[in-house]
């Protein structure tokens, strides 16, 4: 049997999709699974998680509103500007998590905000953290 080469193979000329192909995502247009405040009470035996957040200016303390591998989002009194670089940091377990972040976005609720940010710089072993708890709480709902 001789072996076919790529000019051998038709052309696929006038074949068109009358749809744009979107692959599903399980999590709906985020990357990651976001675990929020409640998964994570359940975890932490019903305590909440602080999240320390520190700009060029001052430190802020928060309390952790959902997390996943890419990011979180944590509620604060103050309002962060939309691309402000900051640091967060906080106890997930005995599991410290402290990166670099990007504010993506700041949703006024009541008398504070929710402030969704980007990990910049997320190290390996915490990332594993998160993602493994994520896991757990799957694999606790599947039993």
């Amino acid at each position: 049997m001789q072996k076919k080469k790529w000019d051998d193979i038709p052309s696929l000329a006038g074949l068109e999709m009358d749809w744009e192909f979107q692959p599903a995502s399980p999590h709906g247009k985020r990357v990651h699974a976001r675990m929020d405040e409640k998964e994570l009470a359940r975890l932490f035996d019903g305590q909440r998680v602080l999240v320390k957040v520190a700009t060029a200016e001052t430190t802020f303390t928060g309390s952790l509103h959902d997390i996943c591998e890419g990011g979180l989002a944590v509620k604060l009194d103050c309002r962060l500007a939309e691309n402000q670089a900051i640091k967060v940091g906080l106890f997930l377990g005995a599991e410290k998590i402290i990166s670099g972040a990007v504010v993506k976005h700041v949703q006024n609720q009541d008398r504070n905000y929710t402030t969704g940010v980007e990990f910049v710089g997320l190290g390996r072993a915490e990332r594993q953290h998160i993602s493994g708890m994520y896991a757990s709480k799957v694999l606790r709902h599947a039993l």
